[in-house]
């Protein structure tokens, strides 16, 4: 399957379907003279993807009820990481991965 990234935008309105906020759901294109091949175009509401964006950047930087339990933990002596949570942390650092936050 390709997708090209490329491709982007509006699509034009399928009136046989809705969505239930009444848009057209991304659907996919038909291929175009390319047998075996399939195709696919995403849309999306610009204002939705902005709204999204703001409630995101509202959100704190440091959580800190989260960072609170976790200092209790550390300061108590019960905080525990086991070798394999070490090991996978040191392979996706290595590897240019993230994993686990």
């Amino acid at each position: 399957m390709r997708v090209d990234l490329l491709a982007y935008g509006p699509e034009p309105p399928d009136n046989s379907k809705t969505s239930r906020a009444g848009e057209s759901p991304a659907t996919p294109t038909p291929t175009s003279g390319t047998a075996g091949t399939d195709q696919t175009r995403f849309s999306f509401d610009q204002a939705r993807v902005q709204s999204l964006e703001a409630e995101v950047m509202a959100q704190p930087e440091i959580r800190g009820q989260k960072v609170g339990a976790l200092q209790k933990l550390l300061v108590t002596g019960r905080y525990r990481v086991s070798d394999a949570q070490v090991a996978q942390a040191m392979v996706a650092e290595l590897a240019g991965g993230n994993s686990g936050e």
